[in-house]
């Protein structure tokens, strides 16, 4: 009795008899199973209850502290609210490691280098190419430096847990078969006692054995988050980094490397989203699916070696290797057609999300049928990739499945019953029982080893399709490598300078750090088209010396040069006017100014970053943002508190008080569609009316767009503003105000424009020139570094030496229209005192219609200078 499972106190005389009749013990396998299975399940929820109410704890005195940044030993981790749920949970976002991306790009330089040399190095045998796995070294680096970059990793921990969990799986797997075998002979037998004693052991060795599955399924998961974490934060760390890696990435060509190496940057969304995705999948998921039917091959063929033989199991594996070798003859390129699948799929995605952005524009052109055939074409080209595929899955399924199916479990039967078939005629008719028990026993562990050597067989199209994705995300740690190095040369081909004695540079040097270069000469690396220009910073003002302004492209300096040698100098206080005719080179000075196209030659001073404002051409809203974060913009309304009154006071300076109202007077507004309501910031939903748009492009038209830009730069107030097309969607007159408020605040104003009705707001003019003969190439084309394009000619001139004394056309009719207005209020003022004022009241009619008179004169003059303007934008 005292090997019973439950104490005998608990349980009557009659039925401690009948569990003793069905000698159930504690001791056996399936009840300490059961038992761990429970009391691991107890611990694991008081042990994660007891994790949770520590996290809400520390995450109540944090709050406490005014969210203080995390200190964790010599790093500091940035916390973040991220929505859970009803509430919000704590993620700590680690600062990134810059002398660890420094190491990792040595690798990556390392990798490409001993890639060629291999390629072109004529003494490399097939040899030596064919055991050089590609495949295997770059899994390697990124198993390395990024999935698991220690020993000690918390990856780690999950992956020897899947580890353990499918090894106790396999072991579950040999008890359930032999119970099965158990239970069949106890059947045939008709030992009643012992047949149900054998189905109360299979109800408990269940709980385990679900318990296990559930375990490897969430371990598998949690291991595939995990990695994707850490992969898609680390190519954060490189993409949007302060080297602006997310806006060069267009111009990183490789055109010098092979073509699997090169990444069209049009589609690095599909890159950071959907592979990252499917590559951490498919390897937390590769574990599973090789590692348990592996498993089970070892464990079963041992315990089959008793029963069948030494024979028996060579024959077993001999077979397995024959179907191997056999579907390895059949098997398609998987890896190939996957990467080109990838590739047609981010094409399409991306060519329907252009006509979502572009919708408005197609419609106002009535391009719907271009378009129609364009992405018809495109999803041809997808069609015709996906058949392809189908056909080649086609044939080689066939094979596969009347191979792993059919002929292994026909095979499986032939050598269960090999010990049956050989054993005495006198033994097969006495133990009939034992040997249907073996014959069933022998019968599961081959069927299922036939279907783990199955299931290693699937995982050759398992380990294709990683290879796939493995190639596309080492391609874009390496493309995020090379911008992201200090020496990124924008794409530039070293094949241009044949003409020196530098053209014998290896094709690995475009993934050097050209930093290191040192021993070349000036003349030489400016031959090559090397970045040989200086910046200077924390300059009071802005100075060019001799910098010319050249797109960036594989010709490097020697590329397309848009403006001859700029030499100017401006100090804080002078505004600066740069005007010229549409693709002269006038973006493309700002975008030299702010670093996003390098400095080809000659020196740059300008003053710090942090005390510049950049204000592209092309408004840009913070998606999803608050009516208070696109005003603080780039800030965070979670992390910087501003006063309202503040915010208040910029939108009434701007004119925009108007949508402060609109907006139910809510700075925390955020337009959103949600049962066709606005939601507000208290959660409370009211009639959209006519502002249920899902975006602030699309709620603000273009003039309310550019004024809630420069209430940001007001907001900001930086010494030096560079404004592009500030005001083109805005009236005269308001442009005339907004431009007068940024002078009043002391700024200093860089203002790209065409208009040459500006010039009253500066002092210096850059003018940008160019023959009436020659062709001018809008710099927004595709193919600009392809095209021959314009080399503008400059004019720098000081407005204040051309300017005289007298008030402009627009301050005068100003002033009289505020003259107009003060008479007709003093004249309703005076109008209720009866007859003791009628002369004055004559006296102000009178002057009234002297002023009319004038101010007709005024706007007629007006009218004609807008068409001048007019005709000049035109022009």
């Amino acid at each position: 009795m005292d090997n019973l499972i439950l104490p005998h106190k608990l349980l009557s005389k009659r039925q401690l008899k009948w569990l003793a009749q069905l000698n159930i013990r504690w001791t056996s396998k399936p009840v300490l199973l059961f038992l761990t299975a429970v009391l691991s399940s107890v611990a694991g929820i008081s042990a994660y209850n007891i994790a949770k109410l520590i996290q809400n704890i520390r995450n109540y005195l944090l709050k406490r502290s005014k969210n203080r940044p995390l200190q964790r030993g010599n790093r500091i981790a940035k916390q973040i609210e991220v929505p859970y749920k009803n509430s919000t949970i704590s993620v700590d976002i680690p600062y990134p490691n810059y002398d660890r991306i420094s190491v990792d790009n040595l690798v990556f330089k390392q990798y490409i280098k001993e890639e060629m040399l291999l390629k072109d190095s004529p003494g490399a045998t097939s040899f030596w190419k064919a055991i050089n796995s590609r495949f295997l070294n770059k899994l390697f680096i990124i198993w390395k430096l990024i999935l698991i970059p220690k020993w000690l990793d918390k990856n780690s921990y999950l992956l020897v847990a899947q580890l353990s969990l499918l090894i106790l799986r396999t072991y579950l797997t040999l008890l359930v078969t032999k119970l099965d075998g158990s239970i069949v002979k106890n059947l045939i037998g008709l030992q009643g006692k012992k047949f149900i004693r054998d189905i109360i052991y299979w109800f408990l060795l269940a709980v385990p054995a679900s318990y296990t599955n559930s375990s490897i399924r969430y371990v598998t998961k949690r291991l595939s988050l995990s990695f994707r974490t850490n992969l898609l934060r680390y190519c954060h760390d490189l993409y949007m980094d302060n080297r602006l890696v997310f806006y060069k990435m267009q111009f990183n060509t490789n055109e010098m490397l092979p073509k699997e190496y090169q990444l069209d940057s049009k589609y690095i969304d599909q890159y950071l989203t959907d592979d990252i995705k499917q590559f951490t999948s498919t390897l937390a998921s590769l574990f599973t699916n090789t590692g348990k039917p592996f498993m089970d091959l070892i464990f079963f063929a041992i315990y089959l070696r008793d029963n069948l033989g030494t024979a028996g199991i060579v024959g077993i594996f001999t077979n397995y290797f024959i179907t191997c070798w056999f579907l390895r003859l059949k098997a398609p390129k998987f890896s190939k057609m996957l990467k080109k699948k990838a590739n047609l799929e981010g094409i399409y995605y991306n060519y329907n999300l252009n006509l979502i952005y572009n919708a408005e524009e197609i419609s106002f052109f009535k391009g719907i049928p271009l378009e129609n055939r364009k992405i018809k074409s495109i999803f041809g080209d997808l069609q015709k990739q996906i058949f392809k595929e189908m056909v080649q899955r086609f044939h080689y399924g066939f094979w596969e499945d009347y191979i792993l199916k059919y002929t292994w479990s026909c095979l499986g039967y032939l050598y269960s019953a090999i010990p049956i078939l050989l054993a005495p005629t006198s033994k097969r008719t006495s133990n009939s029982s034992k040997n249907m028990k073996n014959f069933i026993v022998n019968k599961r562990l081959m069927l299922s080893m036939a279907d783990a050597g199955s299931r290693l067989m699937y995982s050759i199209k398992d380990v294709s399709k990683l290879s796939g994705y493995t190639d596309r995300i080492f391609t874009l740690l390496l493309n995020l490598h090379q911008v992201h190095d200090s020496g990124f040369q924008y794409g530039l081909d070293l094949t241009n300078g044949q003409q020196t004695s530098l053209a014998r540079l290896p094709s690995l040097r475009i993934l050097s750090s050209f930093t290191n270069l040192n021993h070349l000469s000036s003349q030489n690396m400016k031959s090559l088209g090397f970045i040989n220009g200086i910046i200077q910073t924390n300059y009071d003002g802005l100075r060019l010396e001799n910098i010319p302004i050249i797109v960036p492209s594989p010709k490097g300096a020697n590329g397309p040069k848009l403006i001859e040698s700029l030499s100017f100098t401006i100090k804080k206080g002078n505004n600066l006017l740069i005007i010229g005719k549409n693709g002269c080179g006038k973006t493309a000075f700002m975008r030299c100014l702010a670093g996003l196209w390098p400095i080809y030659e000659g020196l740059l001073s300008k003053p710090l970053d942090s005390n510049i404002m950049y204000v592209p051409q092309r408004p840009y809203f913070l998606s999803a943002g608050t009516l208070r974060d696109q005003i603080i913009y780039p800030l965070s309304s979670e992390t910087s508190k501003v006063d309202d009154e503040l915010l208040i006071g910029l939108l009434k300076d701007v004119g925009l008080e108007y949508l402060f109202e609109r907006f139910n007077s809510d700075l925390n507004f955020r337009p959103s569609i949600k049962n066709d309501n606005v939601t507000a910031s208290n959660g409370t939903e009211r009639d959209s009316g006519n502002i249920s748009k899902n975006s602030w492009f699309s709620l603000l038209s273009g003039g309310e767009r550019q004024k809630m830009i420069i209430a940001r730069v007001l907001f900001h107030n930086k010494t030096y503003v560079v404004l592009d097309e500030p005001t083109n969607a805005i009236s005269y007159d308001m442009e005339d105000y907004l431009f007068k408020l940024l002078k009043k605040r002391g700024l200093t104003i860089i203002t790209i424009s065409h208009r040459s009705s500006l010039e009253k707001y500066h002092d210096y003019c850059l003018e940008l020139v160019s023959d009436l003969n020659e062709k001018v190439v809008e710099l927004d084309d595709e193919k600009t570094s392809e095209m021959p394009i314009t080399t503008h000619k400059w004019k720098f001139k000081n407005l204040r030496e051309d300017s005289d004394d007298s008030d402009s056309l627009d301050d005068e009719i100003s002033d009289y229209r505020h003259k107009i207005r003060d008479l007709y209020k003093n004249h309703r003022n005076t109008d209720s005192e009866g007859s003791s004022v009628e002369d004055r009241n004559e006296l102000a009619k009178e002057e009234i219609k002297i002023l009319k008179n004038e101010l007709s004169k005024l706007e007629e003059l007006e009218k004609r200078k807008l068409e001048v303007l007019n005709y000049l934008d035109n022009e």
